[in-house]
């Protein structure tokens, strides 16, 4: 094989693969996690991640494919659920970031979300849903040993949460909550 044709395919290979955008990965810890498995059914997830450090990369309104959430619950066994949020829901806040809004569930369980940075440097997620267990299939363990939280902009950022040291409070079937939390490292995987 010539060796000029050889060098010249192997500079276009590392030229491309140099030029490729991968997206990164912030570490977002939860301010929030709720995940209720009430008596009558109904399922409800609450997440909401604060921190002043973190940039909303990525646009979930012209990206053509929004954003998802994945939230990962372990309590001996594991239960992972990817929420897909089209982009047909996203609106932006100005300037500050995006919204999601979905009241009448037709995307899925997520009702609404957002990120944003506000004006004074405050990153947050905020992610609301509500279902049954078709519907929303994370459960609450007794107890959940640990959880774990991906949100992606397609074709933009990351934002990972996980077990840190704070303490949940209720930790049983019907209920898990923990605050204020400080587990940023990204040990969930966006979803596929």
């Amino acid at each position: 094989m010539n060796t000029k044709k050889l060098s010249m395919g192997l500079a276009l290979c590392l030229g491309l693969a140099a030029g490729a955008a991968y997206a990164a990965q912030q570490g977002t810890a939860a301010s929030t996690l709720l995940v209720k498995n009430t008596p009558s059914g109904t399922r409800k997830i609450l997440y909401k991640a604060q921190n002043g450090s973190n940039t909303v990369v990525g646009n979930p309104v012209t990206n053509g494919t929004g954003a998802t959430f994945n939230l990962q619950m372990v309590d001996g066994g594991t239960q992972t659920q990817c929420f897909v949020l089209p982009s047909s829901g996203w609106s932006a806040i100005n300037t500050l970031g995006f919204k999601y809004v979905d009241p009448s569930l037709a995307n899925g369980p997520v009702k609404s979300a957002q990120i944003k940075a506000t004006p004074s440097g405050t990153f947050q997620i905020k992610v609301i849903a509500k279902g049954d267990s078709t519907s929303i299939t994370v459960a609450p363990g007794n107890p959940t040993t640990s959880y774990a939280t991906n949100f992606s902009i397609g074709a933009g950022d990351e934002y990972c949460g996980s077990t840190g040291t704070a303490t949940p409070n209720p930790n049983d079937a019907v209920t898990f909550k923990v605050s204020h939390d400080d587990g940023t490292t990204c040990t969930l995987a966006a979803c596929p």
